[in-house]
């Protein structure tokens, strides 16, 4: 059974229908721009420079008809309203200033430069270096989603262990994402965690570790993002493996870009100060670092090319 409703308020069409699992499912059926429109807004400051919402709207854009046909197949609707997908804030949302971005870039999409769209992945700030789409997701490598230096000058290639504590004591510098409004605290961070409740979050997933002592990277991709780590504790250890994994065993931290500093003695420590650098995934766009480089004078198709490697703005229709 399907129902429809005409809402003039969303310019679309309301479907309430079943999923596959026969549960209830409303689905909001609107055009690509209005979609955009309230898309936009959701996955970027509205007020950053007119160049960056450019940027998000054409990779915002892109991504949307690059996974029509891909996700979402078994569902009553093309695409999710979450992070899954993208984030879809609805009418209520829209700012002048953004539905205007989305107008002016009206078809324009990021293409390959051998033909093909973009998988235009993107993610809060990459805190100065962006991570390899495999390292993150598995699967194939792709050209376009290489991690890179948040820079023109390009001068660090990878973080390693080596590296990783002179790369954290940048707190500006030329990294593109470093600088804006609200750039800082995602740029570096820090989170002093009392071992004790730490140990008891830990617990939940993993309760034959006892109380913590340490964490060891045991595999960092090319951003320095921990991949695999192991968690050492009175009783044992455990290996866990996947950035995102690990970022909500430790309680939700902003990337698994970081170190960790014991405070207390090995056998016992009181306190993990953890310093990090970064917000998401950081494949692809950064979003931080593009408000950075359109502050700094540079436009919508500069700031795609920079993100998506082998790429260029292309106007469909």
């Amino acid at each position: 059974l399907t129902t429809k409703r005409e809402d003039r308020s969303y310019w679309g069409s309301v479907y309430v229908t079943f999923d596959r699992h026969g549960a209830l499912v409303v689905a909001n059926a609107v055009p690509e721009d209005k979609l955009l429109a309230g898309l936009v807004p959701a996955e970027i400051f509205p007020d950053a420079p007119d160049a960056a919402l450019e940027a998000q709207a054409i990779a915002a854009r892109t991504e949307l008809l690059e996974k029509i046909g891909h996700r979402n197949l078994t569902d009553p609707f093309l695409l999710c309203s979450t992070q899954a997908c993208q984030v879809y804030a609805g009418a209520g949302k829209e700012t002048p200033r953004t539905t205007r971005a989305v107008e002016r870039t009206r078809g324009m999409v990021a293409l390959r430069d051998g033909g093909g769209l973009v998988d235009a992945r993107y993610s809060a700030s990459c805190g100065g270096h962006s991570e390899d789409n495999e390292a993150i997701w598995g699967g194939e490598a792709d050209p376009s989603l290489r991690g890179r230096p948040d820079s023109a000058a390009r001068k660090q290639s990878r973080i390693t262990d080596d590296n990783i504590d002179g790369f954290l004591d940048q707190t500006g510098g030329d990294a593109f994402c470093a600088h804006g409004k609200q750039a800082a605290s995602r740029y570096r961070w820090q989170v002093t965690a009392d071992i004790d409740e730490l140990s008891a979050r830990v617990a939940a997933d993993l309760p034959d570790i006892g109380r913590l002592r340490s964490l060891r990277a045991l595999r960092r991709g090319i951003s320095g993002r921990i991949l695999e780590a192991e968690l050492i504790g009175d009783r044992g250890s455990a290996t866990v493996v996947g950035e995102l994994k690990l970022r909500r065993l430790l309680g939700g931290l902003k990337s698994s870009l970081f170190t960790v500093d014991v405070v207390g003695s090995a056998e016992a420590p009181r306190q993990w100060v953890i310093r990090g650098a970064g917000f998401g995934h950081g494949v692809g766009m950064c979003q931080m670092g593009a408000i950075g480089m359109a502050n700094a004078g540079h436009t919508a198709e500069q700031i795609i090319r920079h993100y998506y490697r082998g790429s260029h703005v292309h106007r469909l229709y």
